[in-house]
């Protein structure tokens, strides 16, 4: 009995040490009202500016326009690309180099060789590539097939006036293989004759080219003062393996008349495009080049009958005044 009275005499005295619960309560309420004392003042300050934010975000609110509607690609949950603007030159505006183009400047294996490493080791030239490969990533491979489908099969309508010949700048040089197999540059093709000038770069594209030289051809037959120069030009190199196995097929499908002016270029060509303003290549672009080689006018996509009538009467003009 008396180790049991011990135990609760112990025990009372624990009891006696602790802090009563109503005065645990009573401080932690005392804290509770201090921590909002201090917090207040604050609440106050941000209960001043709240109008203002409110007035504000009602402002916003009002002129926001409603979100667009997001397309998926058939039934899946991948949301369809959106086309970007499309980049096109003005109708009219000259386009070409500001001066005449040299000769294209054959060089030897050797002196290829040391100019690719001469390229690798300049840190100029390594920008330039590191820019363009940056500009290639950054552009969609789909984004061409896009524009097609959501813009059409043509840039704009060729304006009716030849380009004046002070303003006119000059055809850039290229050079490729005819059909024939001699090696040309398109600058000495189009010198001294009135030229119907044409790009493809896809098999797309000569429906479109051939709208332009089947009205060029019917109209000036027997001309000896102009001439239609076609070009085909493929960029990729495996598709440019595929187009050197298909060259006996394009043969047969042009005529043999044609074959000297039919020229074939294999590699990349976009300083040409941007200097001719060539913004989708998947279309056909047809120009005329005067005697001077200068571009005096320009068309692209399916020629519609008044662009077919004006050309040929802009190259009526043309060959009066390389009479006269």
């Amino acid at each position: 009995m008396n180790l049991i009275r011990s135990k609760q005499v112990c025990f009372a005295r624990q009891l006696s040490q602790q802090r009563p619960l109503g005065r645990c309560l009573h401080s932690t309420g005392a804290l509770l009202k201090e921590a909002d004392t201090k917090t207040q003042p604050q609440q106050q300050h941000t209960t001043e500016k709240t109008p203002t934010a409110a007035a504000s975000g009602q402002g916003k609110t009002e002129q926001q326009q409603p979100a667009e509607k997001i397309e998926y690609i058939g039934n899946t949950r991948f949301p369809r690309p959106r086309p970007k603007p499309r980049k096109t030159i003005q109708p009219g505006e000259a386009v070409g180099q500001q001066v005449p183009a040299g000769k294209v400047v054959h060089k030897a294996l050797k002196e290829k060789i040391d100019d690719k490493w001469r390229d690798i080791l300049s840190p100029e030239k390594n920008l330039e590539t590191r820019a363009r490969i940056i500009k290639e990533i950054t552009e969609s491979h789909w984004q061409n097939i896009l524009d097609l489908r959501n813009n059409g099969e043509k840039l704009f309508e060729a304006p009716a006036d030849l380009i004046p010949a002070a303003t006119a700048r000059y055809l850039p040089n290229l050079e490729g293989k005819t059909l024939a197999g001699q090696s040309v540059d398109i600058v000495d093709l189009c010198r001294d004759k009135t030229t119907l000038l044409t790009f493809e770069f896809v098999k797309f594209a000569e429906k479109h080219t051939r709208s332009f030289i089947n009205v060029f051809e019917k109209t000036f037959e027997g001309n000896e003062k102009t001439q239609v120069v076609q070009v085909n030009i493929e960029e990729n190199w495996a598709k440019a393996a595929v187009l050197k196995l298909c060259l006996p097929y394009v043969r047969r499908s042009i005529p043999k008349a044609r074959h000297e002016r039919y020229v074939v270029h294999y590699g990349g060509v976009e300083s040409l495009r941007g200097t001719l303003g060539i913004a989708n290549p998947l279309i056909g672009y047809a120009f005329l080049v005067d005697s001077k080689t200068r571009i005096r006018w320009y068309a692209n996509g399916e020629a519609v009958k008044s662009e077919a009538a004006t050309m040929a009467v802009l190259t009526e003009a043309l060959l009066r005044k390389h009479k006269a």
